[in-house]
C-alpha cells in the first residue's frame, strides 16, 4: 500500500511541475526525500533477505584411552566421529577445536573417526589443540586437522600399530597347571595368540601383516592431512616415538604452540570496524 501511495504522489508532483516551475523548486526536498526512503527500503529489504554468518566454535573432546563405544577411562571414537559429523552440519558452527589429551587406543574405528574430522575441516577450520598428548591414534586424529597447535609442555607421534602378545606358559610349569585347547576342525587357527604357549610362526606372521596393514593406513593418513609424502612421514615423524613441542614442529607433525585460550581468543569473532565507529558516534551524540 505504501508503494502504491507513493506512486501516486509521484504522479502529482509530477503534473504539478509540469504547469509551475517555481513549484518544482520547492518540490525537490520532497522528491529527494523519497530517494532516501526507497534507498533505505532497499537497504531493509537486503538484510531480512540476506543469511547469518555462522559464530559457534565446536569443541570436540579426545580424552584418555580411545576405544570404539568409549569407556570410564577415554572417549568414544564413535562419539568423536558423530560430533565431527554434526559440526560440519550444523549451518551456525563456523569452526571447531579438537582438544586432544590421549595416549591413543585401539585400531577399531580410529579410521572412522579421523576420516570425520577430516570431512569436517574440508569444509570448515579445524584446529586440534594437543593439551597435552596426541599419541597414536590421537595423533591420527589429530593429524587430520587444518592445524595442529601444541601447548607448551605437549608431546605427539607414536605412529605406527602394536600388538601385544603374553606367554604365560613358563608360569603355569611352575606352578604346574597344564592347559589344553581344543578347537572346531573348521577352525584350526581359531585364538592361535592365546597366552598359554609361545606364538607359532605362523601366528607370529600373521600378526605381523595386520600389524603392518594397520600402520601403513595410520602413514597414509598422516601424509595427506599434514599434506606432505608418506616418505616423510616415515622419516622424519619418529617412526613411533613422540616428541615435545619444538622438535614435532620442527620435523612438520606440528604448527604451533600455543594454549586452548589462546587458540579460543583467536578464532572468536572479531567486532567489524564500522561497528566500533558506530558505537563511537553514537557515545558522541549521548554523552
Amino acid at each position: 500500500m505504501a508503494n502504491e501511495n507513493g506512486a501516486e504522489l509521484r504522479q502529482v508532483i509530477a503534473q504539478i511541475t509540469g504547469i509551475d516551475p517555481v513549484v518544482a523548486m520547492d518540490l525537490n526536498s520532497i522528491a529527494g526525500g523519497f530517494r532516501a526512503i526507497d534507498t533505505r527500503e532497499a537497504q531493509l529489504a537486503a538484510a531480512a533477505t540476506s543469511v547469518a554468518q555462522p559464530t559457534k566454535i565446536a569443541l570436540i573432546g579426545v580424552y584418555g584411552g580411545l576405544t570404539p563405544r568409549g569407556s570410564w577411562y577415554g572417549s568414544s571414537l564413535a562419539a568423536i566421529a558423530e560430533m565431527a559429523s554434526r559440526a560440519e552440519s550444523d549451518p551456525d558452527v563456523a569452526s571447531a577445536i579438537v582438544d586432544i589429551d590421549s595416549p591413543g587406543g585401539t585400531v577399531a574405528y580410529t579410521p572412522e573417526a579421523a576420516s570425520a574430522v577430516a570431512s569436517l575441516a574440508s569444509k570448515k577450520p579445524v584446529v586440534a589443540v594437543v593439551n597435552t598428548l596426541a599419541a597414536s591414534a590421537a595423533y591420527w586424529i589429530a593429524s587430520q586437522a587444518s592445524e595442529i597447535v601444541m601447548t607448551p609442555s605437549a608431546d605427539v607421534g607414536s605412529i605406527g600399530a602394536m600388538m601385544i602378545h603374553q606367554d604365560i606358559s613358563g608360569w603355569l610349569d611352575q606352578i604346574g597347571l597344564k592347559l589344553t585347547i581344543i578347537r572346531s576342525e573348521q577352525s584350526p587357527m581359531k585364538n592361535e595368540a592365546h597366552p598359554f604357549a609361545p606364538l607359532s610362526d605362523e601366528a607370529r606372521a600373521f600378526l605381523q601383516a595386520r600389524a603392518d596393514a594397520a600402520g601403513g593406513d595410520f602413514i597414509k593418513a598422516v601424509a595427506a592431512g599434514r599434506k606432505v609424502s608418506q616418505a616423510k612421514v616415515k622419516e622424519d615423524f619418529g617412526q613411533g616415538r613422540v616428541f615435545g613441542a619444538r622438535e614435532a614442529i620442527a620435523r612438520g607433525m606440528a604448527d604451533r604452540v600455543a594454549t586452548l585460550g589462546d587458540v579460543i581468543s583467536g578464532m572468536l569473532p572479531k567486532p567489524s570496524q564500522r561497528t566500533s565507529a558506530s558505537r563511537r558516534r553514537s557515545a558522541l551524540v549521548f554523552d
